[in-house]
């Protein structure tokens, strides 16, 4: 049974609705602003609407501006900048399923507000956040940050944002199965859109109100809020409105076991969807209309529109989604008689389904929520007692002339605080100014030298392989052929022995090309090659290298794990020409937003002629690590080995690729 209220379809509606209000004259207004504004916060600002003009239709265009809007923003120290870039530019990347780095920005984001104090732009972050985190299916997460937006938007007295988190609070609950309280949350939000008089809060509160009655096989009940949001969404004229409640009660119709009904609403689903496309709820369409065809006995059609849907969910980490799909596959698959499919369908659907509507999960929601309400209280109570405070204080007002020079003593103190304050931030500013130009520069030098590097290890790769490799191919044919020519030679044991050499040679020339341009890089990351590399190393008698590297320090930027591979390859290498070594280790470990690099070997230690060393040198290589935001330790001590630790802030290297 399929149970998920899509609330991020408001939000973006809401954005591609204001979005379209940009007509041409308003561009060519932003655009004749900018041509004459100089590069300061206002600018920042501008760009940031002005990309917005673009959405949803040309995100392309949009892409570039907001890009410019977050280089100008780092030029000019303009953290709020930054911050607003990354609320902004989320749209994009959630249109094209790119939730995780949504979620890094958002949260990014969450941080600059804070530390800024900007309350209602905090609000607004915690709520993105919550969305990435329903997105991907954390929804003890989701719950969190909308509890902490509540929280602000109780406290700052916003009634249109609070009634925001209270509908979205609604759809975790009812996918955590406590649908009386989810009922209660969405109720609020309903009430609190007829209070303000904002439409779009009362539909998209009738919505989830439905499905909280569906839920709970109040199917009568459920069918009026859907067909009163459906009023509702034609009278904004915002189809966002209409697509959901059709596809929701395709899912009432279906659950009462009307199969016309439900098969008609969910083809009336795929036809809007084709004119309003959104890849969330057409992933939820699919997988209904699949259904449907499956009761309706077209195997073949239903396991098709299911196989999409299973791909999109896979593809936008759509987790609830897919959960679903594997639950109707596994069943089609059955009917058709693929059992085992089947059954590796339905194993997948048990595990997905336990992690995400689990009773842990309802458990740690639950905990948020009660915490919520005990910190609600208290700060009613600390409303009476500040209320009291000031009676008391009003009272003793009549003495105030007693402290009126030294109210103005620290007036006077503030305001040469304020000026040293301005002036010492503008100093920093100009050092940050300095310094990214600095690190700029390094990183194209490095970049430069890197791709100069790689171009002439591919071209020798190349010659390696299909030169020597295949000239050396070509004797051992050759030297075959000789073999079947001259039966003597089968029992010659120097035959044999060159002919094993002659495979040892063309075993190492493949070895030697891989390790110049190692494609298994590319295609499965850097704890793979890592691994590989040290396996194809230790084959020596004389030198054992253990390696650590699991799969869940996860994927980077090409060009950045390319550089950490080739560190590693060089502190390998050394040890290999230098320390005299009979073991080593290599480990690779990622612990939150830290990636940790650790090469120990048991030889010589570090000796004076090392220093003329030929390759990278250790000059070159912390030169390269910290082009690279990481840090480079060298502990050695002569005849005691050496260990080299490298450490690298991949959320500062994420933050910086973004631009």
């Amino acid at each position: 049974m399929f149970k998920k209220i899509l609330f991020a379809v408001c939000l973006v509606a809401g954005l591609c609705s204001s979005a379209r209000a940009f007509n041409t004259a308003a561009q060519d207004s932003l655009f004749r602003v900018l041509q004459q504004q100089k590069a300061d916060t206002g600018r920042v600002n501008t760009l940031i609407a002005y990309a917005m003009s673009y959405m949803p239709d040309s995100l392309g265009k949009a892409d570039g501006i907001f890009r410019e809007a977050l280089r100008l923003s780092r030029q000019l120290g303009y953290a709020k900048g930054v911050a607003d870039f990354a609320c902004y530019y989320m749209y994009i990347q959630d249109m094209q399923g790119r939730y995780e780095e949504s979620l890094f920005m958002v949260d990014n984001a969450v941080k600059i507000y804070a530390a800024l104090r900007d309350t209602v732009s905090l609000m607004r972050a915690l709520s993105f956040s919550g969305n990435e985190h329903h997105q991907l299916g954390n929804f003890t997460a989701a719950a969190g940050r909308y509890l902490e937006a509540l929280k602000l938007s109780d406290a700052t007295k916003d009634s249109l944002f609070s009634g925001l988190m209270n509908n979205n609070l609604a759809t975790v609950f009812i996918v955590l199965k406590d649908y009386n309280k989810a009922y209660r949350y969405a109720e609020k939000a309903y009430r609190n859109g007829i209070a303000i008089g904002n439409q779009r809060r009362i539909t998209s509160a009738l919505i989830t109100m439905g499905s909280c009655m569906v839920v709970q096989k109040r199917y009568q009940e459920g069918e009026q809020y859907y067909y009163k949001s459906i009023a509702a969404g034609r009278g904004l004229e915002d189809s966002a409105y209409v697509l959901k409640a059709y596809v929701n009660l395709g899912n009432l119709y279906f659950e009462q076991d009307k199969r016309p009904q439900a098969y008609q609403y969910y083809a009336r689903s795929l036809e809007l969807s084709r004119k309003y496309p959104d890849q969330e709820l057409l992933t939820y369409i699919y997988l209904g209309y699949g259904r449907e065809l499956f009761n309706l006995k077209r195997y073949t059609e239903a396991l098709s529109y299911v196989e999409q849907a299973i791909t999109m969910a896979r593809r936008y980490k759509a987790t609830n989604e897919l959960r679903w799909g594997y639950l109707v596959a596994s069943n089609l698959k059955a009917t058709l008689g693929h059992y085992e499919q089947a059954f590796a369908l339905r194993e997948q659907f048990e595990e997905l389904n336990d992690s995400l509507a689990g009773d842990a999960a309802r458990n740690n929601v639950m905990l948020l929520e009660m915490q919520y309400q005990s910190e609600k209280k208290d700060r009613e109570l600390t409303a009476k007692e500040l209320q009291l405070a000031l009676k008391d204080l009003q009272i003793q007002q009549q003495n105030r002339w007693i402290f009126v020079f030294l109210i103005c003593a620290v007036v006077l103190l503030a305001m040469v605080a304020v000026v040293w304050q301005r002036l010492r931030h503008r100093h920093h500013l100009q050092e940050q100014q300095l310094h990214t130009m600095e690190a700029e520069k390094t990183v194209q030098v490095l970049e430069a030298m890197i791709q100069g590097e790689e171009k002439e290890r591919t071209r020798l790769s190349k010659d390696l392989h299909d030169g020597v490799g295949g000239l050396l191919s070509a004797v051992k044919m050759h030297f075959g052929a000789l073999k079947h020519d001259q039966p003597a030679l089968k029992t010659d044991a120097s035959f044999s022995h060159a002919m094993g050499m002659l495979d040892d040679a063309i075993g190492e020339v493949r070895k030697t090309a891989h390790n110049l341009m190692p494609e298994l890089l590319a295609r499965m990351g850097l704890a793979e090659a890592v691994r590989f590399y040290c396996r194809n190393v230790s084959h020596s008698r004389h030198l054992a290298i253990s390696c650590y590297a699991p799969d869940n320090i996860g994927r980077f930027k090409g060009n950045f794990e390319l550089s950490v591979y080739r560190i590693v390859q060089e502190l390998v290498n050394n040890i290999i020409k230098h320390s005299q070594a009979t073991e080593a280790l290599v480990q690779l470990t990622r612990q939150d937003q830290l990636l940790t690099i650790t090469v120990e070997d048991n030889g010589i230690g570090i000796q004076e002629s090392r220093e003329t060393q030929s390759g990278m040198g250790l000059n070159s290589l912390q030169s390269r690590i910290r082009a690279l935001n990481g840090n480079l330790e060298i502990a050695a001590a002569n005849g005691q080995g050496t260990t080299a630790y490298i450490e690298f802030n991949i959320a500062i290297m994420q933050l910086a690729e973004i631009g």
